[in-house]
This record gives C-alpha cells, structure tokens and sequence, in this order.
C-alpha cells in the first residue's frame, strides 16, 4: 500500500472514530435530558409534599398534636441526592463539550493538512500578497516558496526564466535549487530547460537517459528527483525563451501522480500570478510617464506665457523660440522650458555662467 492510500485508511479511521464519538455524546446528552427532566419532576412533586407537610405542620400545631419528621428527613436526603445526581450529570456534560471541541479540532487541522486545501489555502495567499509584494522578483519567490508548502516531496523549489539564449534563476528557496540549475544550464539540457515547452517534465531520479551531459550532476547537489513546470507569460523579454517552476525531491521518485498534478495546477496559477503583477508594474509605468507627461506640458505652457508676454509673441512663435534654444543649447525641450519658468531667462550659448 503506497503513503497516499495509507493517508486516506487513516483518515477515514479518524473520521469513523469521530463519528462513533459524536454519535456516544448525543446518546449521552438525551440521557441526561431525560435525567434533569425527571429530577425536575421529583422537585416540583417534593416542592408540592414540602407545602403540603408544612400545612399539616401548622393544622397539627393549632390542635396541640405532637408531629413525626422522619418523612421531611426522607425527603431533605432525596433532594441532595438529586442534586448530586445533576452536578455529576452537569460534570459528564462537560467533558463531553471538551471531547467534542477536540475531536472538532482535530477535524480541522486533518483537513488543514489535505494537499487539496493546502493548495487552497496556498492559492488564496497568493492572491492576498500579489498586490502586496514589493516587486518582481518578490512574487516569482513567494510561487517557490508555495511549492516548497504544497507539493508533497518536494524539498527546494526554483523559478529559471530564459533570455536572449541563456538561462537564470529569478528565485529559489534553497542554494542547492540553484546549483542544480546551474548544472542544467552548464550542461544546456535538464528538465527546467525541456519544461519551458512542455507542461510538466518529470525525472523521477538522476542520471536519466534523456540528459547524458547532465548526468548525476543533480543528485550530488542534492536533487534524486525533480518536477518542472511550464510557466507562461514570466518575462515580456522579445528574445525570451520562457520560463519554468523547478520542484526538487530529496530521494528518488519523490513525486506521487498527485503530487505532480498539484505542481501542474500551481504553475499555471503562478503564470496568472505573475502576468496580473507584469500588468500591474507595466500599468505604473504608463502612470509615471504620463505624470512626467503632463509635468512636462505644464512647465512648458508656463515658458510660453513667459515669452508671449514679454517679447508678445503669438503661442506658436513662442514656442518656436523654445524649440530653437533647445537645438542651440543641446539640451532637452522641457529642461530649457525650465530653466526659463524658475529663472525667467532663456539661456543661449553665448549667455554667461
């Protein structure tokens, strides 16, 4: 039997357990119902004795009759023996509550730890800090990082992205993640090199036929097995070869099919990951350009007013004369537009220092 059908024998053995557990309590809890129902009874049935002892109290009493009180002693020992009933009830209800309450949690945290709502769990952080993250290369860590926490087997993660023909690592969770692609990239073969045209490459130990420069290189790094994935849209670059999520295992054949599907889900969640945070810092850059944009425009309206109201010229003659210092000058349009706006000169060639 492998470890993932040894997992579920174990899980359903704890959620039999819980059940039967669960199901114990209920019984339990009606007993006791039933208990304090009867006990609120025998209560209301003494209150009604105690009333009707007292009343013949009196009428004996008012006759000068001499009365017996061994039943209102009966009476007094039933009632604290009820009542010690009830308190030993209330005290088996409660350690009922706490079983409960731990069987719940143990509930949650075999839940927490299912690789499905790990990967949940690993998706909704993700887009939690995408946003958040202070840059690039900070979100390409973070999808390492959520390898390294969500795919059964695997060790160290990494992230090689390919430009103008030669390869790096963008991100990496381990130094020996990164020797291992190195020696990849030494060798110009590996698994994160084929993975940038296939959706997954798995090596399931070192050396493997496939690689017969690369060798064993990886399992003396540290790697017996590994599990890349192709990322889509990692780098804009014109002469970009792509990109790949690099899962390493500790031992051989580290990867389960479910573990490798998993990573399969991941990377294409990072590769939208990744494109929504190139679109985000593509779009800041549009709005930092067009800021400097409009500053650019102002500054130069500015010079305009300057010239057509001191030399009255017209604002196409104005900025022609902008234009034609900043030829003479050698210096950018905006910056001679500057100069005159904080200065009110317009500064030629031959003007002083």
């Amino acid at each position: 039997m492998d470890t993932h059908s040894v997992e579920v024998e174990r899980g359903w053995a704890a959620e039999k357990r819980d059940f039967v557990g669960d199901r114990r309590d209920e019984v339990a809890d009606e007993r006791d119902v039933a208990g304090d129902v009867r006990d609120l009874k025998a209560d209301a049935r003494e209150r009604a004795l105690d009333q009707r002892e007292r009343e013949l109290a009196a009428k004996e009493a008012e006759l000068g009759l001499a009365r017996d009180s061994a039943g209102a002693v009966t009476n007094r020992d039933d009632a604290e023996a009820r009542e010690r009933a009830r308190q030993d009830r209330d005290g088996s209800r409660a350690e009922r509550h706490a079983a409960a309450g731990a069987r719940e949690d143990a509930t949650d945290r075999r839940l927490e730890a299912t690789p499905t709502t790990r990967l949940a769990s690993a998706f909704a952080d993700i887009a939690g800090n995408l946003y958040a993250a202070d840059s690039y290369d900070a979100i390409l860590l973070r999808i390492a990082e959520t390898a390294v926490s969500t795919v059964a087997g695997c060790r160290m993660a990494s992230v090689t992205v390919g430009e103008d023909g030669t390869y790096r690592t963008a991100s990496t969770t381990d130094a020996s993640a990164s020797a291992v692609d190195q020696a990849q990239y030494d060798a110009r073969e590996g698994p994160c090199l084929d993975a940038m045209a296939a959706p997954i490459v798995y090596a399931k130990s070192f050396p493997d036929n496939r690689w017969p420069t690369l060798s064993s290189r990886p399992a003396d790094l540290g790697a017996h097995s590994a599990a890349s994935y192709r990322l889509a849209t990692v780098t804009q670059a014109a002469r970009s070869s792509g990109a790949s999520l690099n899962t390493y295992g500790a031992e051989p054949d580290a990867f389960s099919e479910e573990a490798q599907q998993i990573g399969l889900i991941l990377a294409a969640h990072a590769s939208m990951a990744s494109r929504a945070v190139r679109e985000r810092d593509g779009l800041a850059d549009v709005a930092e350009n067009l800021h400097k944009a409009l500053l650019n425009r102002d500054v130069i309206g500015q010079a305009k007013g300057i010239l057509m109201e001191r030399l009255k010229l017209t604002p196409e003659d104005a900025f022609d004369a902008l234009r034609q210092a900043s030829n003479l000058l050698n210096e950018k349009l905006h910056r001679v537009a500057l100069t005159l706006a904080e200065t009110g000169e317009l500064h030629s060639p031959d003007s002083p220092e």
